[in-house]
């Protein structure tokens, strides 16, 4: 008879029925529209910064890497398929949005791009962020994609992660991450003048490791969920207020996972595809190609209307014809190599 397989554990069920889809979309969306506010300096837009926070959405995006990343490591068999895996769901999208850039580029024929497309393969895009010539008049700045410092953090983050697990593993496992988590804080507490480097991975982490904390007491998380929720609301006001930082992390990942895990399914455009790393890697080279092209000055409003349609459309070239068939053959890929390997499963033999 074939081995049955092994029954799902909680977290792999909360994986089927849940709204990190959706919410992840909405974040990036959410940064869509500040950095369209921002880039343009447009005084009909300045409303949008006020009522919405890219920080945030940042932070509530590293929250729900600290739940998937760890629980993708806990499934892989190997620190091998754990990199490829990891690799298979960034890197296509990432060298579509370099593409993108060089494209650009070359429109305003500009071919020195050496120094950029290094610093880009190497995930430090801060190193060079412009290419000469592109983009000269845009009020806010030059560079091609700034919002790819989330994702050499991304990367510095599926690196930490099996140190962490084994750390984890070795010692007391909550010890280990409450330790850290107490780190992150102190460093982000220790720097806050320095804004540059609070928004680097050991600032960033606080926010992880409370998505990592809510992956490992996810039955607990679960049951008391309402109660949670509303704790994470009254610290989130009493940080607005005080100003003391512990309680960001607290407060935005908790609500953000909550969101995720706790209401009730929504699909809406996610019904389709994953468009949220789309949306998010390919959206600042567009902002920015619009705003050059003057239309954030003619009418800010359709210039908005224009970029967040754009924007979608990439968003779905890049998950339709890059990130899904990039997943696709991955996976047969795995699928065969689990087939060659995998024992017969004979009957025993009749002595």
């Amino acid at each position: 008879m074939p081995r049955r397989p092994p029954p799902r554990t909680l977290t792999q069920n909360a994986m089927r029925q849940n709204n990190f889809d959706i919410v992840r979309l909405l974040l990036a969306a959410i940064v869509v529209l500040v950095h369209s506010a921002n880039l343009s300096q447009s005084p009909a837009l300045a409303l949008i910064p006020r009522l919405l926070s890219q920080h945030v959405a940042v932070e509530g995006f590293f929250a729900i890497s600290g739940f998937l990343i760890f629980a993708s490591y806990e499934r892989c068999k190997t620190l091998a398929e754990y990199a490829r895996n990891r690799a298979i769901r960034i890197l296509p999208g990432y060298w579509l949005s370099t593409l993108l850039c060089l494209g650009i580029a070359a429109a305003y024929g500009s071919f020195h791009v050496g120094k950029f497309l290094l610093a880009n393969l190497l995930f430090s895009s801060f190193l060079q962020p412009d290419i000469q010539g592109v983009f000269p008049n845009n009020p806010e700045n030059h560079a091609l994609n700034g919002a790819l410092w989330t994702l050499k953090i991304e990367v510095m983050f599926y690196i930490a992660v099996p140190i962490i697990v084994f750390l984890c593993r070795t010692l007391r496992r909550d010890a280990v991450l409450w330790a850290l988590f107490i780190a992150s804080v102190l460093f982000h507490i220790a720097l806050a003048e320095h804004k540059s480097l609070v928004v680097q991975l050991p600032g960033q982490l606080c926010f992880f490791l409370v998505g990592t904390l809510i992956h490992y007491h996810l039955p607990l998380f679960r049951k008391h969920g309402k109660w949670l929720m509303l704790g994470a609301l009254a610290a989130h006001a009493l940080h607005l207020y005080t100003g003391w930082f512990f309680l960001r992390p607290l407060s935005v990942a908790s609500l953000t996972l909550g969101a995720c895990l706790l209401l009730p399914h929504i699909q809406g455009p996610t019904r389709w595809g994953d468009f949220s790393y789309g949306t998010y890697i390919l959206h600042y080279p567009i902002v920015q190609c619009i705003i050059a092209a003057g239309l954030f000055t003619i009418h800010p409003w359709i210039a908005l209307g224009l970029t967040i349609l754009i924007v979608a459309c990439a968003a779905q070239f890049s998950w339709f014809l890059v990130e899904k068939p990039a997943l696709t053959v991955a996976k047969s890929r795995q699928l065969r190599r689990a087939a060659i390997g995998a024992t017969p499963n004979f009957p025993p033999a009749v002595p």
